[in-house]
């Protein structure tokens, strides 16, 4: 390449930053208790997730004996499939967790 090629090459910047939304999305709303409820653990494929979800799951038991568990496990971190959301989604309370 020359000095000219050079010099006539443009080369463009995009900056990545979006407008911050201005919406506040409500909270969901809160169980009064745990007990009684089906609670789901979302694995997301990530080393030690299990460990972490078995840690929340051992703390959540002890908190309310009563409730229930159902643990997934996504084929990805990029998504889960539709089937397993609609599982998922049947549940009282979901804990999710990022491992590594």
């Amino acid at each position: 390449m020359t000095a000219s090629e050079v010099k006539s090459r443009t080369v463009w910047v995009y900056d990545p930053v979006a407008e911050a939304d201005k919406r506040q999305d409500a909270l969901a709303p809160r169980h009064a208790s745990l007990d009684g409820k089906v609670i789901g653990l979302l694995d997301n494929t990530k080393d030690l997730v299990e460990v972490l979800l078995g840690e929340v799951k051992h703390v959540l038991q002890e908190a309310y004996p009563s409730a229930s568990f159902r643990y997934f496990r996504k084929p990805s971190v990029s998504g889960a499939e539709p089937d397993m959301m609609e599982q998922v989604a049947v549940c009282d309370a979901v804990v999710t967790a990022v491992g590594d």
